[in-house]
């Protein structure tokens, strides 16, 4: 829901001077890869499936959050982002696949 609404919200300052925008969709869909990542291992799902579909979607959802942007007046659409949301999403789900699993289950 955070990445939903930090994406339609209005612009704030600029941050494409250095490169902070990417690097600002990098980490965000770093954290949303590597959440999923622990949800889906949670629910023990095979690692392989885990790893792909956490990539997946994390990678889909930046896209259609950058498709939305690009109709909404006072947002812009750059294909940059949507490489930046990937190789953060790439690298929470190679991350969050090497974190240590709680054999524990959330909710009984």
């Amino acid at each position: 829901m955070l990445v939903l609404i930090v994406s339609i919200i209005p612009e704030g300052p600029d941050l494409s001077a250095g490169r902070l925008d990417k690097a600002a969709h990098l980490c965000e869909y770093f954290l949303f890869a590597w959440l999923l990542v622990q949800a889906i291992r949670a629910n023990r799902t095979p690692e392989p499936d885990c790893r792909l579909w956490a990539w997946m979607y994390a990678t889909s959802y930046g896209l259609l959050m950058e498709l939305i942007q690009a109709i909404i007046p006072w947002r812009s659409a750059e294909w940059g982002d949507v490489l930046a949301d990937a190789a953060g999403a790439a690298l929470g789900v190679w991350l969050g696949w090497r974190a240590p699993r709680v054999n524990k289950p959330v909710v009984q």
